[in-house]
């Protein structure tokens, strides 16, 4: 199933547990300058956190081989953790002000119905071959009047979030090399829609997660580097289909972090203090 497929299918949910008119005044965003006028279908959302999308979360299981749902060990301070967004993102190129995001998964680590989120972007600019060849995403493929544009996923991506956050706590997203690519291309794309990124949000480097972890000695299968395919073959994961799709690199990811976080015994709380705010990404844009 394509992701533009799944984004519509998704937004059909979402749409029709959020009939009411903004969410502008729960998530932080100015008003009138979310959607761009341009956009290709009206949108209205809700205002109150509870009327947004209430997808089921009561049946807890794996969603695909490999991934089963994932939660720390409770301790007297942290009796429930916190929401766990694995994510990744497909750009036109490397972190700068003049490339945008075309692809944007997600998937949820307590499982259960509805949890993953993804759809292709319309960057609204021209994709070189190069990076094309990389991650099998063209100019046809994004820049038509059918792919959403980010301040049309917007929206939707904020009600879905939402809608899988645990009361009272935040939200963790995790992305290998979140620090210097995946969480500053979300905020950039929240800035270009005169938003901003909710308080809430934490971000976690898989990446720098994995750089504590214990040496291993040079081989031709290079499982002693820390990028997402070496350490798929440290943990002996298979990865079935291509990488440097979003939501395969998601999948992979979740199994990887889940090995991590074992080995290093990381807690909740642990995670926590490895984590940035999503402000911290904000100021990299000024």
């Amino acid at each position: 199933m394509s992701s533009l497929l799944r984004f519509s299918q998704l937004r059909k949910n979402i749409w029709n547990s959020c009939p009411a008119r903004a969410l502008t005044q729960h998530v932080g965003l100015s008003s009138g300058k979310v959607l761009d006028p341009r956009s290709y279908e009206k949108c209205h959302f809700t205002t109150r956190a509870q009327e947004t999308a209430s997808l089921d979360r009561t049946a807890l299981a794996s969603c695909v081989s490999g991934i089963q749902p994932f939660k720390f060990q409770q301790t007297s301070e942290y009796k429930q953790s916190g929401t766990i967004l694995v994510f990744d993102t497909e750009t036109t190129g490397y972190f700068n002000k003049d490339n945008r995001i075309v692809e944007l998964a997600l998937r949820d680590l307590s499982g259960g119905k509805n949890s993953t989120f993804e759809t292709l972007i319309n960057p609204e600019m021209k994709i070189r071959k190069i990076v094309s060849a990389v991650n099998n995403i063209s100019t046809d493929l994004v820049c038509r009047p059918d792919v959403p544009r980010f301040s049309d996923v917007l929206p939707f991506l904020l009600a879905y979030v939402r809608s899988r956050q645990a009361p009272g706590k935040p939200v963790i997203w995790v992305a290998h090399k979140a620090k210097t690519f995946d969480a500053p291309f979300l905020a950039q794309e929240f800035d270009l829609c005169k938003a901003q990124m909710p308080e809430d949000w934490l971000f976690v480097d898989s990446h720098c997660l994995a750089m504590k972890l214990p040496k291993l000695p040079k081989t031709d299968e290079k499982i002693h580097l820390l990028n997402l395919g070496a350490l798929s073959k440290r943990y002996g994961i298979s990865v079935e289909n291509p990488a440097h799709r979003a939501m395969q690199d998601v999948t992979t990811l979740c199994q990887v972090f889940q090995k991590i976080t074992c080995d290093l015994k990381l807690t909740y709380k642990g995670l926590i203090n490895e984590a940035m705010k999503a402000s911290d990404f904000s100021k990299v844009l000024k």
